[in-house]
C-alpha cells in the first residue's frame, strides 16, 4: 500500500460502541484484532488509518444515529486514544470542535499522549487476548518505552507482567503515567488494576 498512498483506512466505519455484531458499524472493541494486523505497518509518511474519533458532541449530522454525546464512558475514550496512539494511527476528530467540554479538549491536547501517536517507532503487540492486550513502542527521543495496558473484559482485572514477557529486558524502570501526568517511580514488573474496557499508558525508563 505505501507506494500508493500515504493513508488508507484498514476497517469498515467505526462509531461510539465498545462492540457491534453488525458489520456496520463498528465498536472499539472490534478493532483491537484489525489494528494488530497492521502493527509494524505505520513509517514515517505512510500510516494505516483505524479510523476517525467518535469523542465529544456527534452532531449536527453525525453519519450514524441523531445528534448526541458519545456514548463511550471516560474510560473507554481514553482507551480508545491510547489505542489509535500506541497504533500511530493518523488522528481525525469526528465530533463539533465548538461543542467541545473541557474533558473532551484534555484528551485531544494531551501532548504526552500525542508524542507517542507522532514521535515513536518499532511499535509492537507484546500480549493479546479476549481479556487483556498490551502494545510497546520505543520513543524516537530517549530511552525507554511507550507501554499501553488494556482490560478488554466485563469485569475489573489486576494485570500482572515481567519485563520479559513485554519483550522489555529485565531491570528497574522508572515509571509515568501519561494521562495523568504524573511519575509512578522504580518498578521491577507491572502490576496494574483496571475498570472495564479501561487503559493506561505509560513510559518507562531505565
Amino acid at each position: 500500500m505505501e507506494q500508493y498512498a500515504t493513508q488508507w483506512r484498514i476497517s469498515n466505519d467505526i462509531w461510539d460502541i465498545w462492540h457491534s455484531a453488525e458489520f456496520y458499524p463498528q465498536g472499539l472493541n472490534d478493532q483491537f484484532a484489525k489494528v494488530a494486523v497492521w502493527a509494524s505497518a505505520p513509517r514515517d509518511g505512510h500510516y494505516p488509518d483505524a479510523d476517525m474519533l467518535p469523542l465529544g458532541y456527534l452532531g449536527p449530522a453525525p453519519g450514524w444515529g441523531a445528534p448526541r454525546w458519545t456514548r463511550l464512558t471516560h474510560d473507554e475514550q481514553r482507551t480508545f486514544l491510547t489505542l489509535w496512539g500506541i497504533f500511530r494511527s493518523p488522528l481525525m476528530m469526528g465530533g463539533d470542535l465548538p461543542h467541545n467540554d473541557a474533558w473532551t479538549t484534555s484528551l485531544l491536547t494531551n501532548r504526552e499522549f500525542l508524542d507517542v501517536d507522532q514521535h515513536a517507532r518499532n511499535t509492537r503487540v507484546a500480549v493479546t487476548s479476549d481479556k487483556d492486550v498490551v502494545w510497546t513502542s520505543k520513543p524516537e527521543n530517549g530511552a525507554g518505552n511507550y507501554l499501553a495496558i488494556f482490560n478488554r473484559s466485563e469485569q475489573a482485572q489486576t494485570l500482572h507482567y515481567s519485563w520479559t514477557q513485554l519483550g522489555i529486558p529485565e531491570g528497574v524502570y522508572r515509571l509515568r503515567d501519561l494521562w495523568q501526568h504524573k511519575d509512578l517511580g522504580p518498578a521491577k514488573e507491572i502490576t496494574v488494576t483496571l475498570a472495564p474496557h479501561a487503559s493506561v499508558l505509560y513510559r518507562a525508563r531505565p
